[in-house]
Order: structure tokens, then sequence, then C-alpha cells
């Protein structure tokens, strides 16, 4: 099994809530929120990490999804897989099962990002793989979906993914930041992180909230 290796400068992420995280994306006026139903399969620690895309469309073919399997083969450890079905919300699709999910963990992976049904639950949490999905369905995407492509630009969850964007998920949700954003974003939800933990202090002391939010003009 590789040992997990995340990149320098994804590395502080972690330490991030998707809270403040997605507020600072906020401020910059992005929409780096996914869609509420895009929901963890268990409870996790904090994840992030560079996607890796896998896009599919709508196929009656019974075709083994041999793209999406080149993936997960080629992703750098501390990376997240993030497959969608263009052009539908496939709640029905399981995109991801337990094969899938021994694969990622071997090479390190971190978790997987779905726009469609996972199955094979009880593995994935037997072997601590963290799985972030619209739903939970017993189904194949074999005769439902066919991969066109990797590592393309999809769209997941209500947004736009990008190869090499940070994809951050915990217990709230999934924010993903751009890649081209990261420090901007990084420097903004640190400072957001920091006012919410001196408000906590003062909560903590007995001040009122109205007061403490008044002072630092943060909720």
């Amino acid at each position: 099994m590789k040992k997990m290796i995340l990149d320098v400068s994804v590395k502080p992420f972690t330490s991030i809530p998707t809270a403040s995280l997605s507020d600072a994306l906020d401020r910059l006026g992005i929409r780096g929120f996914m869609s509420h139903e895009i929901r963890p399969l268990g409870r996790y620690a904090r994840i992030a990490g560079p996607a890796v895309t896998i896009k599919d469309t709508p196929a009656e073919e019974r075709l083994i999804p041999l793209l999406a399997m080149q993936a997960i083969d080629s992703a750098s450890a501390g990376s997240v897989i993030v497959r969608s079905v263009e052009g539908t919300a496939a709640r029905d699709i399981g995109l991801w099962g337990g094969l899938m999910s021994q694969a990622a963990k071997v090479k390190g992976i971190q978790a997987t990002v779905l726009d469609g049904a996972s199955r094979d639950l009880v593995e994935a949490e037997r072997m601590k793989f963290p799985i972030y999905a619209r739903s939970v369905a017993p189904t194949t995407s074999v005769g439902r979906t066919k991969v066109v492509a990797i590592n393309v630009p999809i769209e997941c969850g209500g947004i736009t993914v990008v190869p090499g964007d940070i994809v951050v998920a915990d217990f709230d949700g999934v924010v993903v930041i751009p890649k081209q954003k990261r420090a901007e974003v990084l420097k903004l939800a640190q400072e957001i992180d920091e006012t919410e933990k001196a408000e906590v202090v003062e909560l903590r002391r007995g001040n009122k909230m109205t007061e403490v939010i008044k002072k630092y003009a943060r909720i």
C-alpha cells in the first residue's frame, strides 16, 4: 500500500473546515460548494487533495469502464477521484464499488466524490476509504454509462471541477477550490478560522453573542 503523500501546498487545507473555505470562496465571488446532496457515506476525517476527474455520458452499451480504472491506476497518492455523468444527476447509477475502493486505497488515493451513487459501502468502511456521493444504490454503471474522458473539466454537484483543483471534504460537505486561487483562498480561510476561534473564546467567557458578533463582524 502506498504511503499517503500530500503536496505542501495542499496539506494546510486539511486543517480548515469546509465552512470557512466556502465562506472564503464566497468573498471572492466563487461558487465553490457542491450540492448538499453530495454527502459523506460515513463519518470521515477531513480530506484535501487535487482532483482527478472521470467523465461519463449516458449509454446502453455494456462496456467495462476501463478509462475509469486507468484514472485510478495513474492517479498520484493524495489525490481525490471525482466522477460524474454528463447532463444528469445519476442517483440510481453506481459509479463506484468495492474493487475501485480497494484499488484506490492501495494507490494512496484519499477519497472519491461522485455525482451519482456508490455501492459496497461495507467494504469501503472496512478499509476506511472515504466516499462522498449523491446516493447509495446496488447498481453498476455497465450498461448505463460510458466513460468518455478522464482528467478533463467536469460538472459535479452543481459546480465545475478542473483536474488539479483542490477538493476538500468533511462531514459538512464538499468544497472545490480552483487551483489558480488556492493561495488566496487559503489565506482568507485561515483568517476566517482565526476570527471564529477568537469569537468562541469570548462566548465561552459568557460574553453576549450580539456583542461578540458586532465586534468581529463574523457569523
